[in-house]
């Protein structure tokens, strides 16, 4: 069985027989209501998130309005939902004062500075920056640990990404993710975890944007090491991911059963059990 490293995350520790932390992604469901802000970190933390995630950007500096054709719709909606750094900084603190464990997705260097000066615990590369090797190189030399969704890369350009994070000595955890919003059940794909547990020795989870609480106790049981799931005080907000995020009671269901998972699947070791009793029926012949 190939050994299998893990990645501490302040006081959690990821990898294969720890318990699988649950992420609630925040993001930008707040749209930009500081009140409401607030209001998402306490009722992630109070349902029982792990980890909260925060995404700390410039707006400008996010899309390259020259390449990509959507980019200036994203960027104004990015703009009207951006916190000041003295804004940002109040939400870190007050976070923190609730004894949450917090890191980000950071868009630009300015930001990671920013978010490393503010005590992440790590960093978060979203699916579509792992091939932003300017970005990566930027996370990367604060030597922390690194979470990067998968989605949309082929296996040469995950290879690239952990390369230049294991060449700056950063732990690394590989999140399997379908980078639509949202994904339909079906088209989850969870064998890819097994792929990537098999393909790289970080743990590996998996970052889930289905409707509802099914699919992180599948991914728990298909290897997942960690989930990470977007989070709402309120679905029926239109904008940004509020409408496939996950309330607080669908949170504390997602570890509930979490929880479960990895009490049914046990330990991986050939032994009796005390509850197999029937050990007595069988018969031994040579």
């Amino acid at each position: 069985m190939k050994q299998r490293k893990n990645t501490t995350f302040g006081p959690l520790t990821v990898g294969d027989g720890h318990p699988v932390p649950v992420v609630a992604e925040i993001g930008v469901n707040h749209l930009g209501d500081f009140e409401r802000a607030k209001d998402l970190i306490a009722a992630a933390h109070e349902a029982g998130a792990d980890l909260l995630k925060f995404q700390t950007y410039t707006a400008e500096k996010r899309y390259d309005r020259a390449t990509n054709p959507k980019a200036g719709e994203f960027i104004e909606n990015l703009a009207r939902w951006e916190f000041t750094r003295e804004q940002d900084a109040v939400l870190w603190d007050y976070a923190k004062s609730l004894g949450a464990v917090v890191f980000t997705s950071p868009f630009d260097a300015e930001s990671a500075a920013f978010s490393h000066e503010m005590g992440s615990v790590a960093f978060k590369l979203a699916a579509f920056e792992i091939v932003n090797l300017e970005l990566v190189r930027a996370v990367a030399q604060y030597g922390k640990p690194v979470v990067f969704s998968r989605g949309m890369a082929s296996e040469e350009e995950v290879d690239r990404c952990v390369a230049i994070l294991e060449e700056n000595g950063c732990d690394i955890v590989i999140l399997h993710c379908i980078s639509s919003y949202p994904v339909m059940k079906r088209d989850s794909h969870l064998r890819k975890i097994h792929q990537l547990r098999e393909r790289y020795d970080w743990p590996v989870g998996h970052s889930d944007h289905t409707r509802g609480c099914d699919i992180p106790p599948l991914a728990v049981a298909a290897g997942a090491n960690m989930i990470e799931k977007h989070f709402t005080v309120n679905p029926k907000l239109r904008e940004s991911d509020n409408p496939f995020s996950v309330t607080p009671d669908e949170l504390r269901e997602i570890i509930f059963r979490v929880r479960q998972v990895e009490a049914y699947l046990g330990a991986a070791v050939d032994r009796v059990d005390a509850e197999e009793y029937m050990w007595s029926f069988r018969r031994v012949t040579a």
